[in-house]
C-alpha cells in the first residue's frame, strides 16, 4: 500500500500524518519528509499513524532518526497508532524514546 503524507506546521510542532503502511518500500519517503524538516530545531514532532496499518523495521528506523536528530529536550509523539504498532514499538524499546498517545488532544 502506497505512503501519504502530509505536513501540518503548528506554533511550537510539526504533525507528520500518515496514511497507509510504512514498510521497506515506503519508508525511504518518510525519511525524506523528516530529513527535509529542522529536526535539529523542533521542539515537538507528532506523527499521526491513525490511517497506517503497519510499521516495519525500516519504519521504526525512521523514527529513531528523527528522534536522534532532535533536541534532547524535545518530544516525539506517536499519536492514535493502532495496538500491533504499539505492542512492536514497545517490545523493541522505542517505547523509552517517543511518547504513545490516543490522540493529540492529550498533548500540552
Amino acid at each position: 500500500m502506497a505512503l501519504t503524507i502530509d505536513i501540518a506546521q503548528g506554533d511550537s510542532h510539526v504533525t507528520l500524518l500518515l496514511s497507509g503502511d510504512v514498510d521497506t518500500k515506503t519508508a525511504p519517503d518518510l525519511l525524506g519528509k523528516l530529513t527535509s524538516l529542522e529536526l535539529n530545531t523542533l521542539a515537538q514532532l507528532r506523527l499521526n499513524l491513525s490511517a497506517v496499518g503497519f510499521v516495519s523495521s525500516a519504519g521504526l528506523r525512521a523514527i529513531v532518526f528523527a528522534k536522534q536528530k532532535m533536541p534532547h529536550t524535545s518530544q516525539l509523539f506517536l499519536v492514535a497508532a493502532s495496538s500491533q504498532i504499539v505492542d512492536t514499538i514497545t517490545k523493541t524499546g522505542l517505547a523509552q524514546a517517543v511518547v504513545i498517545v490516543d490522540s493529540e488532544d492529550e498533548i500540552e
